[in-house]
């Protein structure tokens, strides 16, 4: 098989505040059966330095898939943890490090009589799951779009998300998501002399050989049952 998946999820078992919001979460139930759903269809969940090995046309042709979690909410550790280490599988989570043990501040203009909030991983826990064999991916200090504030700022919210969660949890973060998909070429050039080895966007599609690393292509499943969801397009948050 010539083509990888990348699938992005957010919140896992949380609250849906408007249509918007409810494809952007999964019940832990059919999160489970996602999982199981993988399996059963034979494909091999792998890391994202195996998926850029593909990528780059090192790695064994197979069936991949990569398990991705963007905002670093706090139902990653409570709902979606228990059942990824049911399966042995990868995960990356890509925290809003400036936010860490608060709640989704940039979602603030959504709130509803306080329903909307939702706890983001404190660093105990994001220790605790690093231990535990889940990686750490930086999406930035505080979650702006990266493409509308001033360059220096841009850059500090790229490089000081990766040197803070290196720093809390003890391992190296390799991989950036930018922000509500928003990337230019300055961006870009940001995120790769920070060190990371690649990116995500929120780009619909299958990874392919040849892919570039810093525009990685991610599948966003949604609410719905695994054969239909494969097919749904990320969303830009």
């Amino acid at each position: 098989m010539n083509r990888a998946v990348i699938l992005v999820y957010h919140s896992v078992g949380g609250p849906a505040v408007d249509a918007r919001t409810r494809r952007l979460n999964v019940s832990q139930r059919m999160f489970s059966f996602q999982m199981w759903s993988l399996k059963a269809a034979g494909y091999r969940v792998v890391s994202l330095k195996e998926i850029l090995e593909f990528a780059g046309g090192t790695e064994k042709r197979g069936r991949f898939a990569c398990l991705t979690f963007d905002d670093g909410y706090m139902d990653f550790y409570d709902n979606a943890f228990p059942v990824l280490k049911k399966y042995g599988y990868p995960s990356t989570v890509f925290m809003v490090s400036g936010l860490a043990g608060r709640v989704n501040l940039w979602d603030s203009a959504k709130y509803k009589n306080g329903y909307g909030k939702r706890p983001l991983l404190d660093w105990q826990k994001a220790k605790e799951l690093s231990a535990g064999g889940v990686t750490f991916g930086a999406h930035t200090m505080t979650h702006p779009h990266l493409t509308r504030i001033p360059a220096a700022r841009m850059k500090d919210e790229i490089l000081d998300s990766k040197l803070e969660i290196e720093d809390r949890t003890g391992s190296p973060v390799d991989f950036f998501c930018y922000p509500y998909g928003d990337y230019n070429k300055d961006v870009m050039r940001e995120v790769r002399e920070a060190g990371f080895l690649g990116a995500t966007s929120s780009k619909r599609g299958f990874v392919l050989r040849g892919d570039d690393f810093f525009k990685l292509k991610r599948m966003g499943p949604g609410p719905m049952t695994w054969l239909s969801s494969i097919c749904m397009p990320a969303i830009n948050t």
